[in-house]
């Protein structure tokens, strides 16, 4: 069914397409194990880098990840104990995953990337999530959000390194992204 349907069935198709989404996890952590067995390479629906002891940490998901490694690698090299969180899966949303990796740790604070805005709201989608994922979990970081790479601008490593100074900056505030919406920054601004 497209974007048009009849309403006496709509709400039943878009129950059906809710349930097959999220029906779908086996399937995807089968394909993900399936790859792994044919290529040697394997993916889960979180991936960390260098966030073992990690205090401060950026999520991002896609292509722009590996630039933010390169800038965690820089500010290791300063003794900063930062490190970074790709979400390789949208949808069926890895709740799960996300706590697991984000609670109980030595994770404090948050640095949430999002590519897009959303215009006359405070956040953007990823760090909506991500807020959701976190929202009831007593042993969790605080989270802020960035907004940079808008209509496929590239991130330079000096605005990786913006975003956890930010990081940083709310962590030594004790300032989250849940008391302040307003704190979710556009990286890369030209004045």
């Amino acid at each position: 069914m497209g974007p048009v349907g009849v309403p006496d069935i709509y709400t039943e198709a878009k129950k059906q397409q809710e349930v097959a989404i999220r029906e779908s996890r086996p399937v995807i952590d089968e394909v993900f194990e399936e790859f792994a067995q044919r290529y040697g390479r394997r993916y889960k629906p979180v991936e960390t880098y260098k966030a073992d002891d990690a205090e401060i940490v950026l999520l991002a998901q896609g292509s722009v990840i590996e630039a933010a490694e390169v800038a965690v690698d820089l500010l290791r090299e300063q003794g900063r104990k930062v490190g970074a969180v790709e979400l390789r899966l949208w949808r069926p949303f890895p709740f799960d995953d996300l706590r697991e990796v984000l609670c109980g740790n030595s994770i404090k604070q948050v640095v949430v990337l999002d590519r897009c805005i959303s215009f006359g709201g405070p956040i953007g989608p990823v760090l909506s999530e991500v807020r959701s994922a976190l929202y009831l979990e007593k042993d969790r970081p605080m989270v802020v959000g960035v907004v940079a790479g808008l209509g496929g601008r590239d991130i330079h490593i000096e605005e990786y390194m913006e975003m956890f100074r930010i990081g940083e900056e709310c962590l030594r505030t004790g300032k989250d992204a849940g008391e302040e919406p307003e704190l979710v920054k556009i990286v890369g601004l030209r004045e």
